[in-house]
């Protein structure tokens, strides 16, 4: 027999691990337990013990019994606790490569009692099909002045014979499952073969000690997290230890937290092309990149607000708007400006740690009759920019945000003298065209609309019905600001007439408890923007003394089981990314706390406009990249 031919093969027969320490007879001792016919026997043992009545017993009287002595060479006696955790990992290597198939029989008899101790661990750890102890009761010696126990393969066989070992047998260990799926493949002992059945082994690191003592803190706390499982945004968070889920459930400290904040895993769900880049180096960039310079508008830096972005006053929403002039309309329809603008957006998205963010745009008012692209054209190049930005970072392995566009379908107060209805019919027919082009999940596409601009109670949802028919049966996912600038019942007609699955901003669905009972009923995201809401607003923290009418509502949501979110509609104008928002929430509402934030993060993902499959994706991936305290 060779060396090659030592390695653990399946089988139905019984399969014997026992640790060897001093006494040689250990092992024929317990391969001789009552009923049960071992196929294999894996002994390990220290550098110092003998083997060689071992190998006779098999050798000799079972010679088709599969039998390998294993000798950890780097250990003679264990002086330190490092020694045993080093033996142990030893150990679970051994026990790994011979446990693959069916569970083995372990005897505990053998070896110092921290290697018994440690075999009894690791079948608990692995599984055994049964685990037992084997004792002897000795003779007395010829001079009647000590204990003797059997030595030789004859002595082992007249105790049994006589009645003298006893086998204490402590039954079956079922092991952890998840260490039973571990392969040893990937945690080698490192051997050198002394003969056919003898080895010596020794494991390069504790590789497997860490990964042991890892799934089995994550199964305990499992089973300490189970009773408030249903509280966790995020399965994964009943892994965390206790102390951490404590933490969590604490209140968010604004500054305290904000690299813990910052390294929270994002998704974005309002958030305007045109609203970035609107002033500083980043609008710089934008009109550095333009096509056709000598057609960019005069540089007219926005005139900030004293106090921005948290000023002592709210603004009106022309104001607001004013901010992000120098940027928008009149910059964007350059082709050169606009591919600048996706990709610094696609950029800060990735700072931001951002997953997945749905941006929205107008193509119509990027369009120039005199470069003869049309609003097909416009869109198709901000298509193109996300996609290539996406297909970028997945090649250079940098953190991947994947975008999706919303078309906008803009009201306007009925002052106007051009005819919105027919610029929201197109707008609506470039969305359905769109969504039927481009299908694939792995590029940037469009998912939806947003019927946002003037709002008031002669441009509510109900109005616009028939025009956005076509949109619902095409399957086109539909967001409609409503509850900012209008009240309550500007809500119930986004819901109830046009079907919204998401509401942006929705400040005034506090005023109506059926409604919040009806849109968290529903599972209806809320888009909120902590930022813009408190520019244009004017909510403050409660300690300014503000009235309850000013309260910021989001933590009053989310108590109310409402899916709202936070996100940053438009960045340059409010001068203030995702993680400030998510910072600013917290000040407005003391009492939100770290779970909140995860459960925004949550409430996201399963508002996004996107299919089963790649909600289950974020959500695994927002679990895998959530920063412990």
């Amino acid at each position: 027999m060779s060396p090659r031919h030592l390695s653990m093969h399946e089988t139905s027969k019984p399969i014997l691990l026992i640790s060897l320490g001093t006494s040689q007879a250990v092992v024929p001792e317990a391969f001789l337990l009552p009923d049960v016919d071992f196929a294999e026997v894996h002994v390990l043992t220290t550098a110092r013990p003998r083997i060689e009545m071992v190998m006779s017993w098999f050798r000799d009287r079972y010679p088709d019994v599969h039998l390998t002595l294993t000798r950890a060479i780097e250990f003679v006696d264990f002086n330190s606790e490092e020694d045993h955790f080093r033996f142990e990992e030893v150990l679970y290597r051994w026990y790994l490569q011979h446990s693959r198939g069916p569970l083995p029989w372990v005897c505990l008899a053998g070896g110092f009692k921290t290697i018994a101790a440690s075999m009894q661990k690791t079948a608990a750890l692995f599984g055994a099909a049964e685990v037992f102890h084997v004792i002897c009761d000795p003779i007395r010696s010829l001079d009647g002045k000590r204990d003797v126990y059997p030595e030789n393969p004859s002595e082992i066989l007249e105790a049994r014979d006589q009645g003298r070992l006893h086998w204490i047998r402590l039954g079956p260990e079922s092991g952890w499952p998840q260490l039973r799926h571990e392969s040893s493949e990937l945690f080698p002992l490192t051997k050198s073969w002394s003969d056919a059945v003898v080895c010596n082994a020794q494991a390069p690191d504790l590789q497997l000690t860490v990964r042991v003592r890892s799934l089995v803190e994550r199964s305990q706390n499992i089973d300490s997290a189970w009773e408030r499982m249903a509280d966790l945004p995020f399965p994964h968070l009943a892994t965390w230890a206790p102390a951490h889920l404590d933490w969590l459930r604490r209140s968010v400290e604004p500054t305290g937290d904000m690299e813990w904040i910052t390294a929270l895993p994002k998704v974005e769900l309002h958030c305007h092309l045109g609203g970035f880049a609107t002033d500083g180096d980043d609008l710089q960039s934008v009109r550095a990149a333009a096509s056709n310079p000598s057609t960019l508008p005069l540089l007219m830096p926005p005139e900030f607000i004293p106090g921005w972005p948290r000023p002592l006053a709210p603004v009106s929403l022309a104001q607001y708007m004013k901010l992000g002039d120098a940027n928008g309309t009149k910059l964007l329809r350059d082709p050169g400006c606009l591919q600048r603008q996706c990709e610094l957006l696609y950029s800060h998205f990735q700072s931001q740690r951002v997953l997945y963010a749905e941006v929205r745009c107008s193509p119509a008012n990027y369009t120039d009759p005199k470069l003869g692209r049309s609003p097909w054209d416009v869109l198709s190049e901000v298509r193109q920019h996300f996609s290539t930005a996406i297909k970028n970072a997945r090649a250079d392995g940098s953190w991947m945000c994947h975008v999706n566009l919303i078309l906008i379908a803009t009201r306007r107060d009925k002052t106007e003298k051009r005819d919105f209805r027919a610029a929201i019919s197109r707008h609506l027919a470039l969305a359905v065209s769109a969504a039927e082009h481009w299908t694939s999940e792995n590029e940037c596409r469009v998912v939806g609309v947003d019927l946002a601009g003037y709002e008031s109670t002669e441009t509510r949802a109900h109005y616009f019905r028939e025009e956005f028919t076509g949109v619902h049966r095409c399957g086109l996912a539909l967001t409609v600001h409503a509850g900012e600038n209008d009240d309550a019942e500007g809500i119930w007609r986004a819901v109830f007439d046009l079907n919204a699955r998401r509401l942006g901003h929705a400040l005034h669905l506090i005023d109506s408890p059926e409604l919040m009972r009806s849109v968290a009923d529903r599972g209806i995201g809320v888009e909120m923007c902590p930022y813009a809401n408190s520019q244009i607003k004017g909510f403050r923290p409660p300690e300014t003394g503000n009235s309850t009418s000013l309260r910021y509502p989001l933590k009053k949501y989310l108590d109310e089981g409402i899916r709202a979110t936070v996100n940053t509609d438009n960045i340059g104008i409010s001068s203030a990314n995702l993680t400030e928002n998510l910072q600013l929430a917290s000040i407005l509402c003391p009492e939100l706390t770290r779970l909140d934030l995860l459960r925004i993060q949550f409430n996201a993902i399963q508002t996004a406009f996107i299919s089963p499959g790649l909600r289950e994706k974020f959500s695994r991936l927002s679990a895998i990249h959530l920063p412990r305290p």
